[in-house]
């Protein structure tokens, strides 16, 4: 499942051929790799139906043994709750982006509360504030049917472009009276910059990762001298809001013999799952953003 590739060549085409190309392009219009695109820019429309086929390179199993002696858990910047809405509706295709968007409308409600007029995201229970479950609430159907429209989602290719995410994100919370703005924290394809990042955590907010290929792990399971990560790939374009990580150090006889980092992300799926996004893996990040409301 590579992302779909349309090479223009100066040849005549006959019309089942064309039809041909035209039906390509109708089912993943944008998952090429930046390096191949030139000007054209990357559109995203990973979702994760069960047997969805973009044309190849969509999400597949390919879990990971890690086996040593011990191992330790950094969980200074692990973020206990953050909601993760997905979408059981087969009729819509194409829209990591909205949900990714509707992710963050609904984490900053909590605080921004005209964001959402009307609703409220979670409950504080426990000395801790702990987010709803995508219940299919109205409020938060109408806020993915907003962004939808806002991010221009499926129009001019299979999903949302980069630009068309942030520009209808920011406009959705300046229609509600709010300023939305975007600070990097990218470092390099496979890294985001951590610094950064707790700042942003120990601030309050949220980031977004913009990913053009990207493991996604579901669970990290410790065992008795292993650690198996439940790990998935993908090589389409997809986005994932991301809210929090964990660093885990693996020893051998006392030795530190690798380190991991884990970013917390709520998946935009259509199932709505959260885990983990692993640094220095199979990932080719395009953007890395902080968001910031005021």
């Amino acid at each position: 499942m590579k992302p779909c590739r349309l090479q223009y060549k100066a040849l005549s085409l006959s019309l089942a051929a064309l039809f041909a190309l035209a039906g390509m392009f109708a089912l993943c219009a944008s998952p090429r790799p930046a390096a191949a695109q030139g000007a054209q820019e990357i559109y995203y429309c990973d979702t994760y139906y069960t047997g969805a086929n973009y044309g190849g390179g969509g999400l597949r199993e390919d879990g990971e043994y890690i086996y040593r002696d011990s191992y330790t858990v950094g969980e200074n910047y692990r973020v206990a709750q953050a909601p993760s809405y997905g979408s059981d509706n087969q009729s819509v295709q194409n829209y990591c982006a909205v949900s990714a968007g509707r992710n963050i409308v609904v984490y900053y409600d909590r605080a921004f509360p005209d964001l959402i007029p009307g609703f409220e995201p979670g409950v504080s229970a426990g000395g801790q504030y702990i987010y709803l479950p995508d219940l299919g609430y109205e409020e938060t159907e109408e806020v993915f049917d907003i962004l939808y429209d806002e991010m221009k989602t499926n129009v001019g290719g299979a999903g949302t472009s980069g630009t068309n995410f942030k520009n209808g994100l920011k406009t959705y919370a300046q229609d509600r009276g709010y300023s939305l703005s975007y600070s990097s924290f990218y470092e390099d394809r496979e890294n985001v910059d951590l610094a950064a990042f707790e700042d942003a955590i120990d601030a309050g907010k949220v980031g977004v990762l913009l990913l053009t290929k990207y493991n996604f792990i579901y669970s990290i399971d410790h065992g008795s001298g292993s650690t198996y990560l439940d790990r998935w790939i993908s090589d389409i374009a997809h986005i994932m809001m991301v809210y929090g990580y964990i660093t885990v150090r693996y020893y051998d006889n006392g030795s530190l013999i690798g380190t991991d980092t884990f970013l917390q992300a709520s998946s935009g799926f259509n199932t709505a799952d959260q885990g983990y996004i692993r640094m220095d893996d199979y990932l080719q990040i395009e953007e890395a953003l902080i968001v910031n409301v005021s």
